[in-house]
């Protein structure tokens, strides 16, 4: 069964879970038990969360 998604809803909650990697991000970076293995994997998610919240933002934007 597909149920229909508030896109609003979910946007809003995309970009609260991108607010928390980069917090996370900036966190990771100032302990001193961090590697960049650590570091990257956050980035990547971090980069990728980014790029699918433009993708599904952008019909919002150009409507």
């Amino acid at each position: 069964m597909c149920l229909p998604i508030d896109d609003t809803a979910m946007l809003c909650w995309l970009k609260n879970q991108r607010a928390v990697l980069e917090a996370w991000r900036n966190e990771l970076t100032c302990r001193p038990e961090t590697t960049d293995t650590m570091i990257n994997r956050v980035e990547q998610h971090y980069n990728w969360l980014s790029e699918e919240i433009s993708r599904l933002d952008a019909p919002r934007r150009a409507a």
